[in-house]
């Protein structure tokens, strides 16, 4: 994919960082559970509506973490990649979809 062709490729002036979230999701004891509330990484409290949100909590502190690493870089870029599971797959069906960052786009 795409890492593999930055390793090939090697870029001239393009500084690649990735960081991977990765979760399973399970039943049991430690578990998140519908109206839980859950401080993040950044101190915001957090309420789970939803019990399929092990992946979207894990990508929220990845994407903390890689939001301040961009700070003061020369245009920063971040891109995100995830699989449509749960929730997902029943607003857009089994497709592949890609959303770019309007907001960022709007603030340059």
């Amino acid at each position: 994919g795409f890492m593999k062709s930055v390793s090939l490729f090697k870029p001239k002036d393009v500084n690649v960082v990735v960081g991977m979230a990765m979760v399973r999701n399970s039943v049991g004891e430690n578990c998140y559970v519908a109206d839980e509330i859950i401080t993040s990484r950044a101190g915001v409290r957090i309420r789970v509506g939803n019990t399929d949100a092990e992946g979207r909590m894990a990508m929220v502190d990845v994407l903390c973490r890689a939001k301040e690493m961009a700070i003061g870089q020369p245009d920063p870029h971040i891109f995100t990649i995830a699989t449509l599971t749960g929730h997902a797959v029943l607003a857009v069906g089994n497709y592949s979809i890609a959303m770019e960052n309007g907001p960022a786009r709007q603030a340059g």
